[in-house]
C-alpha cells in the first residue's frame, strides 16, 4: 500500500524492522554488533567457558543475550559468568528465537564489525596460541661466523 500515510501504515502493521531475519537469527541484534556467539550444537559444553569468560572480561559494556527456551541448567553458568563481571544479560523467549540456531550472543550497543564471532573458532585460536612453543633464541650473527 504505497499510497497509505506512513503513520497510518505503522499503526496498522507495526513499525517496520531493519533486517528482521538477521535480528531473529542473532537473538534480536545485528551481526555487526556481536563480539562472540554460540550455536545450539555446542551450547553448554564447558570447554568454551574460558573463551566466554575472556570475552566478557574484555567487553564489560556488552550485553549477554541468551535463548530463554533452553533448560535453566544450561543457562546458569552463563548467567553466573555475566553476574561475576557485572555484565547485563537478557533471556530472549519470543517464539521466533526458539527456531534460531544461535543461542548465546555477547553484543555491543553499536557496531564493532568483528569477523570471527564463533566461540568454537575463537577457542581453537586460543588453544593454538597456548600450544605454540616459542622459538629458540637466535644466535647473534657474529657467533654464526665464528661459532
Amino acid at each position: 500500500m504505497p499510497d497509505m500515510d506512513p503513520h497510518v501504515q505503522a499503526a496498522v502493521y507495526g513499525t517496520p524492522k531493519i533486517n528482521p531475519d538477521e535480528q531473529n537469527h542473532y537473538l534480536g541484534t545485528f551481526r555487526e554488533r556481536i563480539y562472540v556467539a554460540q550455536t545450539r550444537a555446542t551450547f553448554g559444553d564447558a570447554k568454551y567457558m574460558p573463551t566466554w569468560e575472556a570475552q566478557i572480561k574484555d567487553h564489560k559494556d556488552a550485553t549477554l543475550l541468551l535463548n530463554g527456551h533452553l533448560d535453566m541448567e544450561l543457562l546458569t553458568p552463563y548467567i553466573k559468568l555475566a553476574s561475576k563481571y557485572n555484565v547485563g544479560f537478557t533471556l530472549k523467549s519470543d517464539d521466533v528465537y526458539d527456531r534460531s540456531d544461535v543461542v548465546a550472543v555477547l553484543t555491543a550497543k553499536e557496531a564493532v564489525n568483528i569477523t570471527q564471532i564463533d566461540v568454537v573458532a575463537l577457542t581453537l585460536e586460543d588453544d593454538e596460541e597456548k600450544t605454540t612453543v616459542p622459538d629458540a633464541p637466535q644466535k647473534p650473527w657474529y657467533k654464526k661466523l665464528f661459532g
